[in-house]
């Protein structure tokens, strides 16, 4: 419903709109410098590597919800001049604007963005040896970046451009697009050395903070790695002799050993940082506070460490090698390798359909639990009425507002509207919209037949677009299924899952009464996929996925902190797709848990009918981006549909 300011001054509103849209982007574009780049490459939502015509290395980023431009700086350098630089690449900044984005440039950037930002700009780059070989960039007009430009970078001087000149026999001239140069080992900057095959790390000095097991029996550092870069081999084992090296300033994000309990990897924590989130939730993928709570008093015996709540800057914690997440283990380990190839071939699957205000798109909402299954539970808050509320904000957004065709796949029988209210009364009458209804008294049956339904909606939509096998006709369609985490209380924001093409094989089908009576199900009871539809799906999902990251974060929705898309739900040390997504047919898919409920904040807001608004306009706006439209298309109050 239209605001009541719109519906009797609507010519006014819409100037007023336009007016303040023009002053958003007139203070964008003073604050964030025009830069013509040859490349740009995207790490993480909300941060994109850059190569400038004129040879500058960038990270551009996203300031978070909230976030002061103290912490903002802290997030992505330890230089103590970083804001000072910041500030110079971007027109002499003062302050952080919501929705602006900032560059940082490369030289003042922690060592593992530094690596993350070399390994998607130049992904031919590899470690020897003997040092870096690089493979040299195309810029503006076939122009290759001066060899200063390429020493500072890899060196942190432009001054060892001399020596550079001299080891790659090029006298006076300036090296050409796609030839390859060797940066010597002893010029590199820590991060790219400790990338080096071979390189030792006997000999360093003990870290102050060291722990009792670490003296009483010495690690041996095998290899350091940065979360993506992937160049080089394992460096050799050092000498027994070795000790912890010490915290090396812009260094690599880990360090690896080995001891009498076997591999491992070390985080150096740094200020304000904590073993459940810093370590346990980035490295491990674990978020349910059991889960974390028991983690990190495991971690915590292995490293020495007597009070989780008390560690020193730079101690070395232990992380058991089994516990991490494939992008955390070292550049050659069998497991990050086969988790590195298979993001490589589902990004080779994009969404090529556009569609003006979603014209021809079919979107199924599906609102997770209900019925006699209320979800989470916090404080009273029941995660089935919120997130149902949502959903029906979505579906009336899109309906009002695009041109989508819209289905969602459960009812409360209380009709399309949402509650204009803040705390939701409670409700135990959904049902999954079947044929016949299924009145949710079982919360694994209502789960399976969602996806039933799911597929039949989906089969036919493809039949009315173009029929099965016709790619741009199934790209048409999207599920997104909506739902608020129950997590470790120090986490906040959203988290989307998509399927993993690795865990979705197989056929699956369910037997019984309450299923063979309906309609869906009998279309077809069974399901199975190819792995070329398995890795398109993947592909697909991450990608809106990533939209609705992109989308929240632009609202300024809290986002979770380190891997807002994960392609696996991970409880007690188990990992699986969830069944909603496993076995749906439809290629982009997702699930959306919008917020966690055991986070203070997060619930407050859940509880207030601003955000839940604010969300279902995020999912719009992600769904229009992911068409190729822009959150523009949403501002129009009228109903686009002809004759309306």
């Amino acid at each position: 419903m239209r605001p009541a300011f719109d519906r009797q001054w609507p010519a006014f509103a819409r100037l007023l709109r336009v007016a303040v849209a023009a002053l958003i982007c007139l203070v964008a574009a003073a604050t964030t410098p025009s830069l013509a780049a040859t490349t740009r490459a995207p790490l993480e939502p909300g941060l994109v590597a850059v190569l400038s015509d004129a040879g500058d290395l960038y990270l551009q980023a996203l300031p978070e919800r909230g976030e002061a431009r103290q912490h903002f700086t802290r997030r992505l350098s330890d230089s103590p001049t970083a804001w000072e630089e910041i500030a110079r690449a971007n027109r002499g900044a003062s302050r952080l604007l919501a929705g602006v984005r900032y560059l940082v440039p490369f030289r003042v950037l922690r060592g593992e963005l530094q690596l993350r930002v070399v390994r998607e700009l130049f992904p031919h780059d590899r470690a020897e040896a003997s040092g870096w070989r690089h493979v040299v960039a195309r810029l503006g007009k076939g122009r290759a970046p001066k060899l200063e430009k390429i020493a500072e970078w890899f060196t942190g001087d432009a001054d060892h451009a001399r020596k550079l000149r001299e080891v790659n026999h090029l006298d006076r001239r300036e090296p050409r697009a796609g030839s390859e140069l060797v940066v010597p080992a002893e010029l590199l900057s820590a991060p790219f050395r400790g990338l080096l095959p071979e390189a030792k790390v006997a000999g360093a000095p003990r870290a102050p903070e060291a722990p009792a097991t670490a003296a009483a029996n010495p690690a041996t550092p095998v290899a350091t790695a940065s979360p993506v870069a992937s160049s080089g081999a394992v460096a050799t084992p050092a000498s027994p002799e070795s000790t912890w090296p010490a915290p090396v300033e812009g260094g690599p994000l880990l360090e690896y050993g080995q001891d009498e309990k076997g591999a491992y990897a070390v985080y150096r924590l740094r200020a304000k940082e904590a073993l459940y989130s810093a370590v346990v939730v980035r490295f491990t993928g674990q978020l349910q506070a059991e889960d974390v709570i028991a983690l990190a008093g495991e971690i915590a015996q292995r490293s020495g460490i007597a009070d989780v709540t008390d560690i020193p800057i730079g101690y070395p914690v232990k992380i058991p090698r089994e516990l991490l997440l494939p992008e955390y283990l070292p550049s050659d380990d069998p497991e990050r390798k086969r988790y590195e190839a298979d993001l490589t071939e589902t990004a080779r699957y994009r969404n090529q359909v556009t569609a003006k205000v979603l014209e021809g798109i079919t979107v199924i909402l599906d609102a997770g639990h209900g019925g006699a299954d209320v979800g989470a539970s916090m404080d009273g808050t029941w995660e089935s009425l919120y997130v149902y509320d949502i959903v029906l904000r979505i579906k009336a957004l899109l309906e009002k507002r695009t041109l989508a065709k819209v289905y969602a796949t459960t009812s409360d029988g209380e009709g399309d509207a949402p509650p204009d209210v803040d705390i939701l009364p409670a409700r135990r009458s959904h049902r999954v919209l079947t044929t016949p209804p299924y009145r949710i008294e079982d919360s694994v049956v209502g789960v399976h037949l969602r996806w039933y339904l799911a597929n039949n909606l989906y089969r036919k939509a493809v039949a009315a677009s173009g029929g099965a096998g016709d790619l741009k006709s199934e790209e048409r369609v999207v599920f997104l299924s909506v739902h608020a985490d129950s997590l470790h209380p120090s986490l906040r924001g959203a988290t989307v899952y998509i399927p993993a093409a690795e865990r979705t094989g197989g056929s699956f089908q369910k037997g019984g009464p309450v299923f063979s009576s309906r309609l869906e199900v009998r279309d077809q009871p069974a399901v199975e996929f190819s792995r070329r539809d398995r890795v398109r799906s993947e592909g697909l999902s991450r990608q809106v996925g990533g939209r609705l990251v992109d989308a929240f974060r632009a609202a300024n929705l809290a986002v979770h902190p380190y891997k807002p898309v994960r392609d696996r739900i991970i409880r007690n040390r188990r990992a699986w797709v969830p069944a909603v997504l496993r076995y749906n047919a439809i290629p982009a898919k997702v699930l959306l848990e919008v917020c966690n409920l055991a986070n203070s904040e997060d619930r407050r807001l859940l509880r207030t009918r601003a955000f839940r608004q604010q969300v279902a306009e995020s999912v719009a706006s992600a769904l229009l981006a992911y068409y190729g439209e822009t959150q523009a298309a949403l501002a129009p109050a009228a109903d686009p549909r002809p004759g309306s």
